[in-house]
């Protein structure tokens, strides 16, 4: 072990192999970069035993990977029976998915053994959702990864999907689910956030005393890197994963709303929906001859690759949206709603045009797919916004280099 360096706990709720989300990219970046500064181990659970192949992806960054199946994956009468007490603390407590499932006894168990018996100086968390006690352990750095500030983002999946009826319900689990959030947030040393938005709110919340320091997602340029375009069709892309509701309703927003507009002018064009974990409203848009749905990839690159244009008609504005980075990094130009880009710092024309109506959006579509020329020069302007910005380099080896000096302090 190298003596040099300073050791980190990081606790993740689910091991990040396969990547095939947008957490598992960040979090993975994350490990990779923090063992430049510190001797890395890693404790999460596993959702199903085939999971449990992928810990040696982890190992290429830990020193050490703690990675065990969760307690209400043992077998099915187990999942049901976890599932009976998840709906009990959910209706008489409010308790959310994530925070019944990461403190179960077991878990909380092996987390609280990890620290007892090793001198860390910095616990990371990913995201809040963990037991009050497991964050108060141990006398070092307690580190919140906060990705966005969830129960607005609870606040925007809810009210999308439930109906007027039950508003007066869903305000009261919301209000549950922030006084949660925040007291949780309260009891760690130090805040992530992903942009200055963000942090504003949570300064509101928390008071200006609380330590807060924006980091925002970062982009490997090496690896998200501009190619010739694989395809001489006028393919159109939509691109990100498609168990999240914001994607669903965006996909079938731009089907029902949008493509419309643009089959109307150019009929040949085809739109190819990329990201893993389609539902069956998703799947079945297939049926349509000039949609393709792929469902999960091994490498997003060569499929992005083939699309003149991706589009991301997002109408919820929570979060920050890893994958326009990753586009704008290939030099591929991208059209996108307001509330795709809210709290980005990502200007109109920089790499990408911003569009709110259906008409404008498949207008802004049109002129990009009709000037090559201007496409190209718009994607890679983007390119170079995240070469400046988003880089590896600018977010995730600060973010390293700031923990590092923080406790050495």
């Amino acid at each position: 072990m190298d003596k040099s360096k300073k050791r980190l706990l990081f606790v993740n709720d689910h091991l990040p192999y396969p990547v095939d989300m947008g957490i598992d990219i960040r979090v993975t970046n994350l490990l990779e970069n923090f063992s430049r500064r510190f001797v890395v181990d890693l404790v999460c659970r596993v959702g199903k035993k085939d999971n449990l192949d992928y810990i040696s992806q982890a190992e290429k960054y830990c020193n050490h990977v703690e990675a065990f199946l969760s307690p209400n994956r043992r077998s099915n009468l187990h999942r049901f029976v976890y599932k009976i007490l998840f709906y009990l603390s959910s209706l008489l407590k409010g308790t959310p998915n994530a925070l019944f499932y990461n403190n179960l006894s077991g878990i909380k168990k092996r987390i609280l053994r990890l620290i007892r018996n090793n001198h860390y100086d910095v616990l990371f968390f990913e995201y809040w959702f963990w037991d009050k006690g497991v964050i108060q352990a141990g006398n070092n750095l307690k580190v919140v990864d906060t990705n966005d500030i969830q129960f607005q983002r609870e606040r925007q999946t809810r009210e999308k999907k439930f109906r007027t009826l039950y508003q007066p319900f869903i305000r009261h689990r919301i209000n549950q689910y922030m006084k949660k959030e925040l007291e949780h947030l309260n009891l760690f040393d130090l805040l992530i956030v992903i942009s200055e938005e963000d942090k504003k709110t949570l300064h509101n919340y928390l008071g200006t005393e609380k330590e807060i320091k924006t980091f925002s997602t970062g982009t490997d340029t090496n690896y998200f890197s501009p190619r010739k375009t694989e395809t001489g069709d006028e393919t159109l892309i939509f691109y990100g994963a498609m168990n999240n509701l914001m994607n669903i309703d965006g996909v079938l927003y731009l089907y029902k709303e949008i493509m419309p507009l643009i089959w109307d002018k150019k009929r040949n064009t085809k739109l190819m929906v990329v990201g893993s974990n389609p539902p069956q409203e998703i799947r079945a848009l297939a049926s349509d001859p000039r949609i393709t749905v792929t469902g999960y990839v091994k490498d997003v690159r060569d499929f992005l690759a083939m699309g003149r244009v991706v589009l991301l008609p997002l109408r919820m504005e929570y979060g920050h949206r890893g994958r326009i980075f990753e586009v704008m990094a290939m030099g591929i130009p991208i059209v996108i709603t307001p509330q795709g880009i809210k709290g980005m710092e990502i200007n109109n024309g920089e790499g990408l045009l911003i569009e709110e109506s259906p008409q404008s959006f498949a207008r802004a579509v049109l002129t990009i797919l009709e000037d090559q020329t201007y496409a190209k020069d718009l994607g890679m302007r983007g390119r170079k916004v995240v070469l400046e910005k988003f880089s590896m380099e600018t977010t995730y080896n600060r973010l390293a280099d700031f923990l590092f000096e923080h406790v050495n302090k």
